[in-house]
């Protein structure tokens, strides 16, 4: 069999035409490649802003909780002041005065 250019310019056309299949499927995993990656590096960049909002709005709601529990206790003891001081027969004061001391002076009111 003798080989002829027409038949010589075929292969070259088929092993082209490989060439240039490959070439287009490398190039599309490499644009698919990109993507993905660019696609996960945005989706890690927003949980990351949202993780930071969350983490400053928890400090917010400590220092919240923790205003609230004080101001919760203080109503609570005064409640309880209160509540205990009636069955006792306590009354609420009206008027304080103090009396000056000196020193070598005691002074006992009964």
């Amino acid at each position: 069999m003798v080989f002829t250019p027409h038949h010589t310019n075929h292969l070259v056309a088929g092993v082209s035409r490989s060439r240039r299949w490959l070439s287009l499927v490398v190039l599309g995993c490499l644009v698919l490649g990109v993507a993905g990656y660019l696609a996960l590096t945005n989706s890690l960049a927003t949980k990351g802003y949202t993780i930071k909002e969350l983490q400053q709005t928890l400090e917010e709601m400590k220092v919240t909780t923790q205003r609230l529990e004080a101001q919760a206790a203080e109503l609570q003891s005064f409640k309880t002041l209160d509540d205990a001081s009636i069955p006792e027969g306590f009354v609420a004061v009206e008027r304080v005065e103090y009396l000056a001391a000196t020193p070598q002076v005691g002074v006992a009111v009964k």
